[in-house]
């Protein structure tokens, strides 16, 4: 038997044996697996492979070779890495587009996403991300995949991964300051292959996504949810969502001046 080693999961359980990765099943976690197998057989390549359940009855993932880009590293500040991160978050969306499991259950956020277009992964971050060579490779973490606009996935990337955050969470993070925030939207936009109209929808989709980010901490701290308390509870300059906050302001005050500029 191999040895298990247990992983930094975030919110969640998680432990490597060999190659794969054990988490504990939650009542969505029939819809994740669909999804992943609707996946595979898809030919899309860049989500881990669901294996099966084990003798302790954790679900069995395949480990996805490579390395996430966070803490923030020189890696994750290249254009190629961003690039790359919203053409897979395209080819995701291609890949799912018109799909639904057969049991529906999902990990849905407490605070609406919008009229569903397709299964989001609702967590396209940099801790979630699997980077080979500078380019990104994977998403990871399936656990908030629900159904959602595209926008709202899009939304996320490039909140986190611009990062479009107040100038003053930048360096605590370990984030330049500043950071290039015109050119990398515009990069994501690009990459992702925008028409007009999603363009429009994702300028005006990033605020929203950052409250709701908000919201679903804080409604799921006071619900007891595991993982999430700490979350909440997070020492200063973060305690109760507050870089959030910080953040949703300074993207009301830039929102205009990246529509004028990037239009």
């Amino acid at each position: 038997m191999e040895d298990e080693r247990r992983l930094d999961g975030g919110i969640n359980e998680v432990s490597q044996i060999g190659e794969t990765i054990r988490r504990p099943v939650r009542p969505w976690s029939a819809s994740v697996h669909e999804l992943l197998e609707h996946l595979e057989t898809s030919g899309f390549a860049g989500a881990p492979r669901f294996l099966g359940i084990d003798q302790d009855g954790r679900e069995i993932l395949s480990k996805v070779s490579g390395e996430t880009p966070w803490p923030p590293s020189p890696m994750l500040f290249e254009p190629a890495l961003l690039d790359s991160a919203a053409a897979l978050l395209r080819r995701y969306h291609d890949a799912v587009e018109g799909w639904s499991p057969a049991t529906g259950a999902w990990q849905s956020p407490p605070v609406p996403a919008g009229e569903p277009e397709v299964i989001c992964h609702n967590d396209t971050a940099p801790w979630n991300l699997i980077a080979r060579d500078g380019a990104i490779v994977a998403f990871v973490d399936w656990d908030t995949a629900a159904p959602g606009p595209r926008m709202w996935d899009l939304a996320s990337l490039a909140y986190t991964l611009v990062p479009l955050a107040a100038p003053e969470n930048l360096e605590p993070m370990g984030w330049p300051s500043p950071t290039p925030v015109h050119e990398r939207l515009a990069r994501i936009r690009d990459a992702y292959g925008c028409t007009q109209d999603q363009w429009h929808t994702f300028l005006d989709t990033i605020p929203v996504r950052v409250q709701a980010a908000y919201d679903t901490m804080r409604i799921w701290a006071f619900e007891g949810r595991p993982g999430w308390q700490a979350q909440w509870e997070q020492p200063e300059p973060w305690r109760h969502g507050a870089g959030y906050l910080r953040d949703l302001k300074y993207i009301e005050n830039s929102l205009e001046s990246w529509r004028a500029t990037l239009e």
